[in-house]
């Protein structure tokens, strides 16, 4: 809706409560809109007015004619003074700022839209109905020993830190959750609580409340912090869909959006629902998480460096005293082994993450 039908819809009171608080608090806070409405508002006064001075003429004319006859002339003691002389400069004032207006607004908007079409993140949204936090947790239909769960509202992929039930995914994918669980071929699906969140970087880092779930891990792979070079062989495993999904390609750049250098850009078609899955070499060694996607090139997505995550969680482990939230200094076992063997053993070490909201 263009900012002057807009104006007209609140003069007119045709804006419902919500709208009309929407748009009183834009009038605060944003001058060149305000400006915008004043002066539309004193254009449609001064037609109006004009309308009206018209409207008087015509019933003092009809008046006269039906007093005097109708070729009585009625003669002005003032000079007559046209509409576009007397209204013309309060007319020009008003459309230049409403075009200074839409212009400033088309332009945000195109690089609003630009953005977003360059950098699309990729958390899954599921289009079902919300549910509260009390029917997440519930079975809904217990057949046997099998439990269907209430649909999720949002998911993404996630991968284990190490061996201590630590978990790290992207963080747009659990924003504002009321509940965060994961689960696997291998893993029940399990309720976590947030540790870590950094929204620049766009990580957060879960862990397991039933500790046992992680009892028996044995992470193989290692979180790498080299830096890699353009066209090596690269591979991504995450949860676009239920299924977990292997996609491959290499490093075609070192900087990520808008050239960022904590990001590689790479030739690997990711999807909603991969947010947050791991990036692995060609040794299994972790060097990114999923970061999102260009939106207007095919096989183009974004990768956070591996760096920046161990960085992030050496300053979180030491700020929470959280001794057990450590990265694993070992070496990848994964060195040499076939492709197909390295994806059996990452795979029960790769989760969908179930995001419920309020």
């Amino acid at each position: 809706m263009r900012n002057t039908d807009v104006f007209d819809c609140y003069l007119n009171n045709e804006l419902n409560e919500t709208e009309k608080v929407a748009f009183e608090t834009r009038l605060k806070n944003d001058h060149l809109f305000c400006d915008a409405f004043e002066h539309h508002k004193k254009l449609i006064n001064t037609l109006q007015e004009y309308t009206n001075q018209t409207n008087l003429r015509a019933t003092l004319k009809a008046i006269h004619e039906k007093e005097f006859g109708g070729h009585a002339q009625v003669i002005s003691i003032n000079a007559p003074i046209g509409f576009f002389k007397r209204y013309g400069k309060t007319m020009a004032v008003a459309a230049s700022t409403a075009a200074i207006v839409m212009f400033c607004s088309i332009a945000l908007f195109n690089q609003q839209k630009q953005q977003q079409e360059e950098l699309t993140t990729l958390g899954k949204k599921v289009l079902a109905l919300e549910y509260t936090n009390d029917a997440i947790v519930e079975e809904i239909v217990k057949t046997n020993t099998k439990l269907n769960y209430v649909p999720a509202n949002y998911e993404g992929s996630a991968f284990a830190l190490n061996n201590n039930g630590y978990i790290v995914t992207s963080y747009h994918t659990i924003k504002d959750a009321d509940s965060i669980l994961i689960e696997n071929a291998n893993t029940k699906r399990t309720l976590t609580t947030v540790v870590y969140q950094n929204p620049k970087l766009d990580i957060a880092v879960l862990h397991v409340n039933e500790i046992l779930v992680a009892k028996d891990w044995q992470v193989p792979f290692c979180i790498s912090d080299r830096t890699l070079d353009i066209g090596e062989k690269i591979y991504t495993l995450g949860y676009p869909r239920k299924d977990i999904v292997y996609g491959e390609g290499s490093i075609s750049s070192l900087s990520g959006f808008n050239n960022d250098s904590k990001m590689y850009q790479v030739s690997i078609p990711v999807n909603p629902g991969n947010s947050g899955g791991p990036v692995l070499d060609e040794q299994g060694n972790l060097i990114g998480i999923v970061r999102g996607k260009n939106k207007q090139a095919e096989a183009t997505g974004f990768a956070l460096k591996t760096h920046e995550l161990i960085e992030a969680v050496a300053n979180c482990a030491k700020e929470l005293q959280k001794e057990d939230l450590v990265i694993s200094a070992k070496k990848s076992n994964l060195k040499g082994v076939k492709r197909t063997e390295q994806i059996k053993r990452i795979t029960p070490y790769v989760f969908n993450v179930l995001v419920y909201k309020n």
